[in-house]
């Protein structure tokens, strides 16, 4: 599970304090990071940080399960040693956690003061030229636990993504100069690796299949959703695809796609749409367009959320409501859509070259974010807002989102800012999270 994150967890404490609260603070935070983030793997110190033996064991076992972030709890106080014999000794980030005090009483002695420990530590780490992350509040103090969660899923993020392996199905379409990518720009910031396929593999794959495989997908898509406005023959050519992009996903290695779904695949009936939104509710993402910028908004959801993000168009404002609408031809997973409307599976609604899904999207919070690749330098453009509950009100995939922000205020900053015109929509809000990736990394964002 090279993609998963290891976080070393452990508790201190200076010996001349008390141990009973930083017992208690070790199965309390240990359990709740467990807990929390279930995708992530938690290596819980087999003792309490004090003494420099018990420290060095530590590190030895940290060194061993190859942590990747330390989480270092005050149980009392602690002297600048730990935190500064961890950072130098295992070379990986920490985040200094400090509860709040235990209540006073007015002739009883201080037992944590943690606090002031981690203010103290914090300082002598930037002296020795260590960046760490501070934490101030207990598990459940809904400020503390969020900063907790936000950076540990985005240190996830960032490490999933230097271990992904993005597949090209050919290039972009004609005269989408928008969705041109640097590689190299991409491997440098993401440490996302970029191989390709050209797509005749793709449709030599489609005629290879047998008969029996793509008539049983056929079925199945019949009994599933009303295909009664499919032209004859596309789909056919739909299962096709869909088994046949699922092997050379397979058999390349890829974690993730983009398609050149145009003009190619539109002149053979087969524009893959709906092909698209069903393997996405399968957990193979394949951005369309070859649009890598976009897709790598997805990836960042995807490995934030584990759920299926749409790609999409913006294509409307109402100023009135504060409703930005968002559209595409049919890519959207069907688990993401409204189930109070109907989807169908029906030809492309512009080019009428293929199979997308009509229907309007789920209500909920929404997290839209595009990776920009503006002046040979990244940014993230980044919004949230509310999916509202709406029936669609064209043909293809639709979603309206209800955003704080005045609507035209945000087109003119996407215009000024050129943010290219794909963003990729996850039903969660992961605004933080996002936010501290780009920390990581060090890419400014774009808020709307």
């Amino acid at each position: 599970m090279e993609k998963q994150l290891n976080i070393g967890f452990l508790t201190t404490y200076s010996g001349r304090w008390p141990q009973e609260v930083p017992n208690q603070r070790n199965r309390e935070y240990g359990d709740w990071l467990e807990a929390n983030l279930p995708k992530l793997h938690v290596v819980r110190a087999d003792v309490l940080g004090c003494g420099k033996a018990e420290v060095a064991a530590i590190t030895r076992q940290f060194k061993e399960a190859e942590v990747d972030v330390i989480v270092m709890v005050y149980g009392a106080f602690t002297g600048d040693d730990i935190s500064t014999y961890l950072s130098e000794m295992l070379k990986v980030p920490i985040i200094l956690w400090a509860p709040y005090e235990v209540p006073f009483q007015k002739d009883d002695r201080l037992y944590s003061n943690a606090l002031c420990a981690m203010t103290m530590n914090s300082a002598a780490l930037r002296r020795v030229g260590v960046k760490c992350h501070t934490v101030y509040g207990s598990w459940d103090d809904e400020r503390a636990a969020r900063k907790v969660k936000s950076l540990l899923m985005a240190y996830h993020t960032v490490k999933c993504l230097k271990h992904t392996q993005l597949g090209l199905l050919g290039y972009r379409p004609t005269a989408f100069y928008n969705c041109a990518f640097d590689e190299s720009l991409i491997r440098r910031v993401f440490g996302v690796k970029i191989e390709e396929t050209d797509l005749k593999v793709v449709f030599d794959k489609m005629d290879a299949l047998l008969k029996e495989a793509y008539e049983a997908d056929m079925a199945k898509m019949e009994q599933e959703f009303d295909t009664s406005r499919v032209p004859e023959g596309h789909l056919e050519n739909h299962s096709k695809l869909y088994l046949a992009l699922k092997d050379v996903m397979a058999e390349q290695g890829y974690d993730f796609g983009t398609l050149k779904c145009w003009p190619e695949m539109g002149n053979l009936h087969t524009t893959p749409c709906a092909v698209l939104g069903r393997l996405a509710d399968e957990g193979i993402n394949i951005g369309c367009e070859g649009d890598v910028d976009a897709e790598l908004a997805q990836m960042a959801e995807f490995y934030l959320t584990g759920q299926p993000s749409f790609i999409t168009d913006m294509i409307n404002i109402d100023e009135k409501e504060n409703v930005m609408t968002f559209w595409h031809c049919g890519n959207a997973a069907p688990s993401l859509c409204n189930p109070k409307y109907p989807v169908s599976m029906c030809n492309h609604p512009l080019a009428g070259q293929g199979t997308a899904f009509y229907g309007a999207l789920k209500p909920g919070k929404v997290t839209a974010a595009r990776f920009c690749n503006l002046g040979g330098e990244y940014k993230l453009f980044l919004l949230w807002g509310e999916a509202v509950d709406m029936d669609r009100y064209t043909k293809g995939i639709m979603a309206n989102i209800r955003v704080e922000k005045p609507v035209r205020e945000i087109i003119e900053q996407i215009i000024e800012e050129g943010v290219p015109h794909h963003y990729s929509l996850v039903w969660a809000d992961v605004a933080d999270e996002l936010k501290e990736v780009c920390g990581l990394l060090g890419i400014q964002v774009i808020e709307a």
